[in-house]
């Protein structure tokens, strides 16, 4: 994942140096345009590896039907992102105000907040794919599907599921607002054992993410 993050960086920045007919592109769209490559060629090794391994490789990820009901699997579901955004909410809008931490953002929002002041259709298009496609299935792949499944055959599941959330945290920014990622991933990696389908926490991510693009889209400073 980083190996893919790294090339696709220096590929978009020497392609935007060569190609680009302005001298500077703002840092927004090259993080915009490396994420969006870095993640389509993960998504790709992805595609890569389970054709090579075969079907008897599906449930090793996650990749099988969900234990649970589809319906049951989706009030789950919901039951879940509405709890978790909700503590969020707590967080970063009741906790961080009484320590004077008020109106802080995430990554994805300072890169929203750019691209709908300064971008077009296009680059809104590309970060709208990044958020509720590439990425949520990349990271989930990544996260649950290789490293927690890897990981809860060695150890407990909890401590699986410990593990990678903080991996997955510490790649996410401001650093006041881990606990919220870690929240997350701790959530999403709970999704995924009770359901034993990779698909589900593939849908919660989505989910999360589009119930931020919608706040996002409607200016509700409820959020980060």
């Amino acid at each position: 994942m980083y190996a893919c993050q790294l090339l696709a960086g220096i590929a978009i920045s020497y392609g935007f140096k060569f190609f680009s007919s302005t001298n500077e592109v703002p840092l927004e769209i090259l993080g915009l345009t490396s994420a969006l490559l870095s993640g389509i060629m993960i998504i790709t090794f992805f595609w890569w590896d389970i054709r090579r391994s075969g079907e008897p490789f599906y449930p090793e990820i996650g990749l099988q039907p969900s234990k649970i009901k589809k319906s049951k699997g989706l009030i789950l579901v919901i039951a879940v992102l509405v709890s978790t955004h909700f503590l969020a909410w707590v967080y970063r809008s009741v906790i961080l105000p009484d320590f004077g931490y008020e109106g802080i953002i995430g990554g994805g929002a300072k890169m929203f907040n750019f691209i709908q002041t300064n971008g077009g259709a296009l680059e809104m298009f590309g970060f709208l794919l990044l958020a509720l496609l590439v990425g949520p299935i990349m990271e989930e792949v990544v996260f649950r599907g290789y490293l927690q499944s890897s990981l809860a055959k060695k150890i407990p599941t909890w401590a699986a599921i410990l593990i990678t959330s903080i991996v997955f945290t510490v790649g996410h920014n401001p650093m006041i607002l881990w606990p919220m990622y870690f929240l997350y991933s701790a959530t999403w990696g709970w999704i995924l054992v009770r359901t034993g389908s990779l698909k589900m926490a593939v849908l919660i991510h989505v989910l999360s993410n589009l119930f931020y693009a919608i706040v996002a889209f409607a200016g509700w400073d409820i959020l980060a």
